[in-house]
């Protein structure tokens, strides 16, 4: 007994000639304007597989070619917001519509979204803070041939770019920082404590503390949600300890959780940054505008995003990337009133490197 082999679709075409669905399409179509030698690869193609388009409508047509995927774990983050808006600008001129998708910090949300822009073709994705174990992510990438650049993530694979603030070297000036200004215990709020952009953060801090002699504390790092609630109660759990135990100066996954930290110290009648010094990450509008106004690590959320969206459009007209396939983005750190000398300090704190 025969059964019907499944008729070839444009994703497939893609797959065959090694190029994104969005070019099968303006091949097809005659909407833009291809080098030649990839139009005649996916006219190869497409008569190999014998490939015959089926009607759509209008609107469909242009939305394949014309959408951009874009991925944030959290829409109410004003770090997302930012980067999106950078997209977005950028777009703009191209006549690109990104269509937003939040996966809402859940892993298993995330991987459906990109299993469904496997049979939903776009022009190409953007994801950003992607929260999926890198198995997972290859897994899913091998079903996609769309053109995708990821935001803070290292994913060495064909037609992937990738965009990394260098975590490691900020969060290292931070904790510097704050042993510049005679703290010895130093904690971290972790946020998702296995994510890369966390390990990053947390390798950055060690490093530094081990440079001083010091170490970071198993019972100083609660992991949390990287949200006010989780750094309310990641903080909360950090100053039930005995205060000969607890940290003086303690450094957030985020900004989001450094002012979920700032509450729960008043509710614990100290203050910031007398009794505890507290370090962000991010730079969002709020935290300019806290009480006390917050230091934090400032990446260009901005211009990352502007960044990514130029990198897809490079690649959507089939240009090549650099061989290392990645862009590292550096950040300062920028100093407010919640961080001061130590408590019991001498008052003759070192300068911040």
């Amino acid at each position: 007994m025969t059964t019907d082999k499944p008729r070839p679709n444009l994703l497939d075409v893609a797959r065959h000639a090694g190029v994104s669905p969005a070019t099968v399409s303006r091949v097809l179509n005659n909407t833009a304007r291809v080098r030649e030698n990839v139009r005649e690869r996916v006219l190869a193609s497409v008569a190999a597989l014998g490939y015959e388009a089926s009607p759509s409508s209008p609107s469909t047509a242009l939305l394949r070619q014309n959408a951009i995927a874009l991925l944030i774990p959290d829409i109410l983050n004003p770090y997302f917001t930012e980067i999106v808006r950078g997209v977005q600008d950028e777009a703009c001129g191209d006549k690109l519509m990104p269509l937003l998708l939040d996966t809402a910090e859940d892993p298993q949300r995330e991987i459906e979204v990109l299993r469904m822009l496997a049979n939903q073709p776009v022009c190409g994705i953007i994801a950003c803070g992607s929260r999926i174990p890198t198995e997972d992510l290859i897994a899913i990438r091998s079903h996609l041939s769309t053109p995708m650049v990821i935001i803070n993530r290292t994913l060495r694979l064909p037609n992937v770019a990738c965009i990394i603030v260098d975590l490691k070297n900020a969060t290292y000036r931070a904790t510097r920082h704050l042993i510049n200004l005679n703290h010895t215990r130093i904690a971290y709020l972790t946020g998702p404590s296995k994510s890369e952009t966390s390990l990053a953060r947390r390798e950055g801090i060690e490093t530094a503390l081990t440079e001083a002699g010091l170490s970071l504390r198993p019972e100083w790092c609660p992991v949390s949600f990287p949200d006010v609630d989780g750094g309310f109660q990641a903080m909360s759990a950090v100053l039930a300890l005995p205060p000969t135990e607890r940290p003086t100066a303690v450094i957030a996954y985020n900004d989001l959780m450094a002012l979920g930290m700032l509450h729960a110290v008043r509710a614990h009648h100290l203050r910031v940054p007398e009794d505890i010094s507290v370090v962000g990450i991010d730079n969002i509008s709020m935290a300019e505008h806290s009480n006390p106004p917050l230091t934090t690590i400032s990446p260009p959320k901005h211009r990352m995003g502007r960044t990514a969206m130029q990198v897809l459009r490079r690649m959507m007209n089939g240009q090549s990337l650099p061989e290392e396939g990645y862009m590292l983005v550096e950040c300062p750190l920028i100093v407010r009133e919640s961080t001061a000398l130590a408590p019991g300090s001498n008052g003759h704190g070192s300068s911040p490197r």
